[in-house]
């Protein structure tokens, strides 16, 4: 697959104003600290190991997202006794999902049970960090993950294959018509495929999406903290805060 994250993540943040989390398998806590490199999130201390208290709120949990690129991917399911498509490695007695890819880059992310936490003490937060950031202790490329969705379990696909497909077979004898993707009862397997996908498939306990704030000087103005924000199609903007337009070349401390 050729850069699957990069597609994954300009894609992500693109239709949900949140970041992915690459790998999606990552687990990232609320006030956790890190860099960004090619929009990819390594942790390297948290609020709480440089002595800043947080407080934070959670939402409720039962949330869920479905989203399918749809105009490049369907999906269908196979229930048990229904007769199997033309061309399917399912027999009458699977259960399980098929997914036809149309177009060069598709993703399906689906998660079960998640929930937001936020930091709410912003304002505190962004004190210490100058006070920290004026006195020598704070590197001005870290950023601070200020919301983050909590997935009890998650099912992410992405495929850059054209009329690619993938069949996933429940390794149970289940004939519902309630299958969810995000089941890791199921014990989905695939059966068959044809292209290339990178699968993470009914994942627990995950953390796929979030935001972060980091210092930022834009164009003409004083040191301040601001929210890193759009990422670029390509993924290039290395942490640096990109506004409305592209002012990378006036990002530096001094507002020059």
């Amino acid at each position: 697959m050729n850069n699957p994250s990069k597609f994954y993540l300009a894609h992500m943040h693109n239709k949900t104003k949140y970041r992915a989390t690459w790998d999606p398998t990552k687990r990232f806590k609320i006030g956790d600290i890190g860099k960004l490199k090619q929009g990819v999130l390594n942790i390297y201390t948290s609020l709480d190991k440089e002595g800043i208290p947080i407080e934070m709120s959670k939402g409720s949990r039962g949330a869920a997202m479905d989203y399918t690129s749809h105009e490049s991917v369907t999906i269908k399911t196979k229930l048990n006794g229904a007769i199997p498509a033309l061309g399917s490695a399912f027999t009458t007695s699977d259960a399980g999902f098929s997914f036809d890819f149309k177009g060069d880059n598709s993703i399906i992310f689906q998660t079960s049970n998640h929930q937001l936490c936020q930091l709410i003490n912003l304002a505190e937060i962004e004190h210490a960090v100058l006070e920290k950031y004026n006195l020598g202790n704070w590197d001005k490329d870290w950023v601070i993950i200020t919301e983050l969705v909590q997935a009890d379990a998650a099912t992410i696909i992405i495929s850059n294959s054209s009329n690619g497909t993938l069949e996933l077979k429940v390794n149970a004898n289940i004939g519902t018509d309630n299958l969810m993707l995000t089941d890791a009862t199921l014990g989905l397997s695939v059966l068959r495929e044809k292209g290339s996908t990178l699968k993470y498939i009914a994942q627990n306990e995950i953390t796929p999406l979030y935001r972060v704030m980091g210092l930022r000087s834009a164009f003409l103005s004083n040191l301040s903290i601001g929210t890193r924000g759009q990422i670029s199609s390509n993924v290039i903007d290395e942490g640096l805060e990109i506004l409305e337009y592209d002012e990378r070349e006036h990002l530096d401390l001094n507002g020059k």
